[in-house]
């Protein structure tokens, strides 16, 4: 698991006694796409030392989800995906989300960024299998958002 005093203070902190077995982290941000954002460079962080991944290969995603706390789990669950089914590790995301004000329904476009796991080059942590809504929260605090979300490793 990353050290407890991070480069990363200002966009996240691990929650190290919250939950016994699994990752849990709180993500912050001005805006729903920045937290967003920093909750998916909290759970690459969790299962590697980011500083080794490169943003060599891009790609986008597209979501969507009505309530805009599944988004954030299915985007988090996106990345764990491209861990696990195509062997990417992120470490770059642009994150933009949009609701459409008729139907309710948010859409996220991201644009994400990594490269192929290199077991020479990548300290990996934790496995993780998944974001999870145990302990799940999604709130706007005056200007400011925050996640805490706890991965099942």
């Amino acid at each position: 698991m990353p050290e407890k005093k991070s480069k990363f203070a200002s966009k996240f902190k691990f929650l190290e006694k919250a939950v016994t077995a699994d990752v849990a982290f709180e993500a912050y941000g001005k805006n729903l796409a920045e937290v967003f954002a920093n909750a998916a460079l909290a759970t690459a962080e969790t299962m590697v030392g980011t500083d080794a991944v490169m943003p060599k290969m891009q790609k986008v995603i597209k979501l969507q989800n009505k309530d805009v706390n599944a988004l954030l789990i299915d985007f988090l669950n996106e990345i764990v995906y491209y861990k696990d089914a195509e062997q990417v590790l992120l470490v770059k995301f642009d994150v933009n989300i949009k609701e459409n004000k008729e139907t309710g329904i948010h859409v996220l476009t991201a644009k994400i960024a990594g490269e192929p796991i290199d077991y020479k080059k990548h300290q990996l942590r934790a496995d993780v299998k998944a974001a999870t809504y145990h302990m799940f929260e999604l709130k706007q605090h005056g200007k400011t958002w925050t996640a805490r979300v706890v991965l099942d490793i």
